[in-house]
């Protein structure tokens, strides 16, 4: 990545007497220092999640492994020493079918109100280099437009709430939890990034048919029934955040439906889409959770894997 300089802009301030005096804002990376201010400032920003919600995040993403020349927790404006603006970039190496590359998860942007004219200095930080791909997946619905106009391309355009025990019954199709001796069937790669989500609280179950294997990871969350309202309470559900490339979801949908509901008493589940999905018993909801991204390499639709979805849980 391009190496990261401090951005430096001068706002005015009340000196002694009433006389105008200049202070110096900056833009410059996170450092584990700087985390006690950051953790605070969001919860100012963000006051429905926890203290433990943000710290559970960050540790768990500060584990990864990251090449020494990107942020490894993103960014913040600074004023005079005093942090007044923080936009989380999570970034990962992802190594697929492209090669490897990198791609940075924007997340949790917030500026004190006093400070927003400047908070365009985070975006043009945090998306300088070409050859990242950048995605946002918890876009405000009043950014939708901005994103667009920035290049962002959707990844979904909504979500479809999955009913699988509406599905056949797979003969010949078995779903197991991942497990030791059931990750043993996965590529290395692929076993690596399903044991990793489920040390972050993901289900992982393993699908297979002869000798062949695929992996699922679901993410337990509450989705709102309609959104923007709140008096409408959370329905409780699953969110499917990671499927092998090659498996055959409508053909498995009954045997992961009835491990679903026996293991974990959930008969329904969401993901990612662009449409109703065929073979898959269920409502398509447009303009649900949107997700966007920007450069060379975009993650594949449903792909939620490493970011604040399930690094910060719900």
């Amino acid at each position: 990545m391009v190496g990261v300089n401090d951005a430096v802009e001068d706002l005015p301030s009340a000196g002694e007497g009433g006389r105008a005096a200049r202070a110096k804002v900056r833009c410059r990376t996170i450092e584990d220092d700087d985390l006690d201010a950051v953790v605070r400032l969001l919860r100012v920003g963000f006051p429905d999640r926890s203290e433990a919600y943000w710290r559970t995040g960050l540790e768990r993403h500060r584990s990864q492994p990251l090449p020494d020349d990107v942020p490894r927790y993103g960014y913040v404006l600074e004023r005079d020493g005093a942090i007044v603006g923080v936009l989380l970039a999570l970034y990962r190496t992802v190594t697929d079918e492209a090669g490897t590359h990198l791609r940075c998860n924007l997340s949790s942007w917030y500026v004190l109100p006093e400070f927003r004219a400047l908070g365009t200095l985070l975006d043009g930080f945090a998306m300088r280099d070409r050859r990242v791909t950048y995605t946002n997946v918890s876009p405000a619905p009043q950014t939708w437009r901005m994103h667009e106009a920035r290049g962002f391309k959707p990844v979904c355009s909504g979500q479809m709430l999955v009913m699988p025990l509406l599905a056949g019954l797979g003969r010949g199709r078995r779903v197991r939890a991942a497990t030791a001796e059931s990750l043993r069937l996965l590529p290395e790669p692929e076993a690596r990034l399903v044991a990793d989500h489920i040390a972050f609280g993901c289900i992982g179950l393993v699908c297979s048919e002869g000798d062949k294997a695929w992996a699922v990871l679901f993410q337990r969350r509450a989705i709102k029934l309609r959104p923007g309202e709140t008096r409408w309470p959370r329905l409780p559900c699953l969110q499917l955040v990671y499927r092998s490339t090659a498996l055959d979801l409508p053909a498995f949908l009954g045997a992961i439906g009835r491990h679903l509901i026996l293991r974990h008493a959930m008969p329904w589940f969401v993901l990612d889409a662009v449409g109703k999905l065929p073979g898959l018993a269920g409502h398509f909801f447009d303009g649900r959770a949107p997700k966007y991204a920007r450069g060379p390499n975009p993650p594949a639709t449903g792909d939620l894997t490493y970011t604040e979805v399930v690094l910060f849980g719900s």
